[in-house]
């Protein structure tokens, strides 16, 4: 059942004859039903994609991806697994799994290189579907979550994969760190770009103010596969280069900023380091581990 406008415009829609030199109207009655479904308070874009398909066969693939871009708008569970297949896809797969959406890694992976051929199963990278979406995500503010959880757990992982792959006398020796800290800069890149995509400076002010303080106070409750120094030290690297990395996409990295944003970005900042400085002075206890917090300052410092 759809509301009656958003069935009327289907309805002329549907009914308009419609050849290869008007598929123009598809991109206008295309946006148009979008932007009416995204505000239905039920998914409306499978009912209207099932309707649609009847009338244009070509326009399958477009429809499967307006049909599955529906359910990021009121489903976490849904988001959570979306953003955790752009990590998956971009990084490769650290933990086994025969999923063909992560069965290419890297950017190709991330964002797609081809376009599904006529007839086939429609295939769609999991970033691009991400930024299709993630602007009409309501709980816009449960992405910093994931993503600092993902960070933290893809960090894990890797630790685990360095001490494995070594002799146990060079587990932690300074090129294995090295390397390790290269792809926790990478998945920590990744992390920032997902975020300030979705939320902008909302996120990445709560990043500073809430999320990242949260975490260090709390990390301790967290489940761990790896427990071993690589562990504790990818982890607070990475987090201190999503957080540098989120301000760095919205603001820049220099001064040559209009006062307004400057004295935003000055402020926010602030705040964030105003909670180490009581951490220091031992005004805050925390529950990370300590080689994770001394990594994460002398990050965010060095």
């Amino acid at each position: 059942m759809l509301p009656l406008p958003m069935a009327a415009l289907v309805s002329l829609s549907i009914t308009f004859k419609l050849d290869k030199s008007l598929e123009y109207i598809h991109a206008i009655t295309g946006a148009a039903l979008e932007n009416c479904a995204s505000g239905c308070p039920w998914p409306s874009m499978p009912i209207i994609g099932s309707l649609w398909a009847q009338k244009v066969r070509r326009w399958h693939n477009f429809i499967v991806v307006s049909g599955s871009r529906s359910v990021f708008r009121h489903n976490n569970e849904s988001v959570a697994q979306l953003v955790r297949s752009c990590f998956t896809s971009f990084l490769g797969v650290l933990s086994g799994s025969n999923s063909k959406l992560t069965a290419e890694c890297s950017v190709n992976g991330l964002l797609g290189s081809s376009i599904t051929a006529p007839g086939a199963i429609p295939f769609v990278a999991p970033g691009f579907l991400y930024l299709r979406s993630c602007r009409n995500i309501h709980n816009v503010q449960y992405l910093n979550d994931v993503i600092v959880g993902l960070v933290t757990e893809y960090s894990n992982e890797l630790a685990g994969i360095r001490a494995s792959s070594g002799s146990s006398r060079l587990k932690s020796n300074e090129t294995s760190i090295s390397l390790a800290a290269q792809s926790a800069k990478e998945m920590a890149t990744l992390g920032a770009s997902l975020l300030c995509a979705a939320g902008g400076i909302q996120l990445v002010q709560e990043l500073y103010k809430e999320t990242i303080p949260t975490w260090l106070l709390s990390s301790r409750d967290v489940k761990r596969k790896n427990d071993n120094v690589v562990s504790y030290i990818l982890e607070g690297y990475a987090i201190a280069y999503l957080l540098t990395q989120s301000g760095a996409i919205l603001w820049g990295v220099g001064t040559k900023l209009p006062s307004s944003k400057l004295s935003r970005r000055n402020r926010i900042i602030g705040v964030h380091l105003d909670f180490l400085a009581e951490v220091m002075e031992r005004k805050i206890s925390l529950s990370c581990n300590p080689l994770t917090w001394k990594t994460y300052v002398c990050c965010l410092v060095g």
